[in-house]
């Protein structure tokens, strides 16, 4: 069930069957209980649930019946993430005076400065993005989607980032409980540390335990996979997705991993220091600002102005 599953691109949606009926109203019941899901998480919700059975037919089904509701109004746009789209919108003002204000409510210190160590959060899975990125952002945490397997390029690029922070660094990583899902996480501090970074990768997520727990659904490993035999003999044959993980135990346990890495001093400071400098930044919002004005303080050099 890895294939990209495409919805019908018409517009308006289609009068429901009454076979329907069943499925739509246990995604309805689903999407009361979860802010935010994949496509994916709203299927093993409706599997471990006994809605629907785990197979690629199934997933069809809720790829196809999901998109009917949000075209007709009974599910919300807003409850079904889309990791793999997104629009890129380039930030512009209409004027001194809306930049300003915008800086204001945008504004974040970061509190990570006077931290002892830099904290990412990588995810296998770039359609978990709209789930997991929200907490990362919150918390002004760097996040990756490595999409399988990271890249050449993203381990360098992403090791050069963290030797530029001058600290040791934690990764905080999620994947798949599989052959290849624990190979990314056992191989990945080591590239990263080929290139002189001084990090830490944690796998939080999936392993035994949390799947016993939370009694998520499995599928056979796939045997194609040079590693699965290795995988196999460790942990046994069953693999699970990160995204049988409820939405909500997956964004607590993002939540969690990050706060235990934080320093709480130190991080109260930083949001006091941005409580004044928000403080400044407001006040410089509410002044009639002229174009083409030039503005300093009173005996001010050039050399103070710029």
């Amino acid at each position: 069930m890895n294939a990209e599953v495409r919805t019908s691109p018409k517009n308006t949606a289609r009068r429901p069957q009454q076979r329907s009926m069943e499925l739509r109203d246990a995604i309805s019941a689903v999407a009361f209980e979860y802010e935010r899901m994949s496509i994916r998480q709203l299927f093993y919700q409706l599997v471990s649930r006994g809605v629907i059975e785990k197979t690629e037919r199934a997933y069809k089904r809720v790829c196809d019946q999901s998109a009917q509701m949000r075209l007709d109004g009974s599910l919300d746009y807003r409850k079904i993430t889309d990791g793999h789209r997104s629009r890129r919108v380039t930030f512009t003002s209409s004027g001194v005076q809306s930049a300003i204000e915008a800086a204001h409510e945008m504004y974040r210190r970061n509190y990570w400065i006077d931290q002892p160590r830099t904290v990412e959060v990588w995810c296998e899975k770039d359609a978990l993005s709209g789930v997991i990125q929200p907490v990362s952002d919150y918390y002004g945490v760097p996040y990756v989607a490595t999409r399988g397997f990271p890249s050449i390029t993203l381990r360098y690029e992403s090791a050069m980032a963290l030797m530029d922070t001058r600290k040791p660094a934690i990764i905080l990583y999620f994947g798949d409980h599989d052959a290849s899902g624990q190979q990314i996480s056992a191989n990945l501090q080591d590239e990263l540390r080929m290139h002189g970074a001084d990090v830490q990768v944690r796998r939080q997520a999936l392993n035994p335990m949390q799947i016993d727990a939370y009694a998520l659904p499995t599928r056979p490993g796939k045997r194609s996979d040079s590693r699965h035999a290795a995988f196999a003999a460790r942990y046994g044959d069953a693999s699970v997705e990160l995204d049988a993980l409820p939405p909500d135990a997956l964004t607590e346990l993002v939540r969690d991993s990050i706060v235990a890495e934080i320093d709480a001093s130190a991080w109260n400071r930083m949001v006091a220091i941005e409580k004044l400098e928000r403080k400044t930044l407001r006040s410089l919002a509410v002044v009639n600002w002229t174009p083409g004005t030039e503005y300093g303080l009173d005996g001010a050099t050039d050399e103070d102005r710029y």
